[in-house]
């Protein structure tokens, strides 16, 4: 039984913190929502704050909303003292940042580990995500049996920073393709064609995917359940726009796709909305929501 902890219990960490109990480790958890909490009640401890969750975990995940909040609870870690302690933090934070940390975490004795999800909070649930870990192969190899509890498979990407800026470009390629679809249906409805001919000429071998058939779903029937929040994918395009803008490269398909994310966030959408929002963002521009 491993001394587990885990900050975060939102979609994707609720679902993994319930498989890491149910694969026999002794978690100690911690979210800023009681009501989260409440829900490990009677299976894992229940901490008050971050360090306590440190001080009785050998290995310590992090499920959080960006690098803000990464940085804040890993910088009040480091004052504490990280000596043995690893690190993984599963979420989608900027590469630069963690690689900051790590030499940090590193130089204190401790272990950072960035394995960022692929897929949602249904595989969550099942512990059927996928991941990859990056940072020091050692740190990886010492946590490759949690890693397990919740993922069917993870690849090992190399040094600190890589995990991060492939999920960064991973969320590029699939939001943005969300967002192409935002504009086709309702262009499609305007012009006075039902979506659902666009998404049967589209649902083969050649267009079809994970993203379009998740998305297509919702833009069609104009279902737009909480998934995974406008405010997130926002968040997520602009750590790449800033990664473009670092190593000086023009971020040009970025630039469309992050417009559409303001003008939806700016109409009053975004926090508490699903990312496929955007598409009844455009509904309204051409007149059919």
């Amino acid at each position: 039984m491993r001394k587990v902890g885990f900050i975060g219990l939102g979609n994707m960490g609720r679902g993994m913190c319930k498989n890491l109990i149910l694969k026999g480790n002794y978690l100690t958890v911690f979210d800023i929502n009681e009501d989260a909490m409440q829900l490990f009640k009677g299976k894992a401890v229940l901490a008050h704050s971050p360090l306590e969750v440190l001080k009785n975990s050998e290995v310590i995940f992090l499920s959080l909303p960006n690098s803000m909040v990464v940085e804040k609870i890993i910088n009040e870690f480091l004052a504490e003292g990280v000596q043995g302690k690893i690190i993984v933090d599963t979420s989608t934070s900027y590469p630069m940042s963690t690689r900051t940390l790590h030499s940090k975490i590193k130089a204190a004795g401790g272990g950072l580990v960035d394995s960022p999800l692929i897929a949602g909070p249904a595989e969550a649930d099942r512990g059927e995500l996928i991941a990859v870990a990056a940072g020091d192969k050692e740190d990886v190899d010492k946590v490759d049996d949690l890693l397990r509890c919740y993922c069917k498979h993870y690849d090992y990407v190399g040094p600190s920073g890589n995990g991060h800026l492939i999920k960064i470009a991973q969320n590029f390629a699939g939001l943005s393709q969300a967002l192409i679809y935002a504009q086709l249906y309702p262009i499609i409805a305007k012009y006075g064609i039902n979506p659902q001919e666009l998404y049967k000429s589209l649902n083969n071998e050649v267009f079809s995917n994970w993203v379009f058939q998740f998305y297509s779903e919702k833009y069609i029937n104009k279902n737009y359940r909480m998934d995974f929040a406008l405010e997130l994918g926002l968040k997520d395009l602009n750590y790449m726009k800033k990664l473009c803008d670092d190593l000086n490269i023009p971020g040009f398909l970025l630039d469309g796709a992050i417009d559409l994310c303001r003008v939806a966030l700016k109409e009053g959408r975004g926090k508490e909305l699903d990312f496929s929002h955007a598409g009844n963002t455009m509904y309204e521009y051409v007149g059919l929501e």
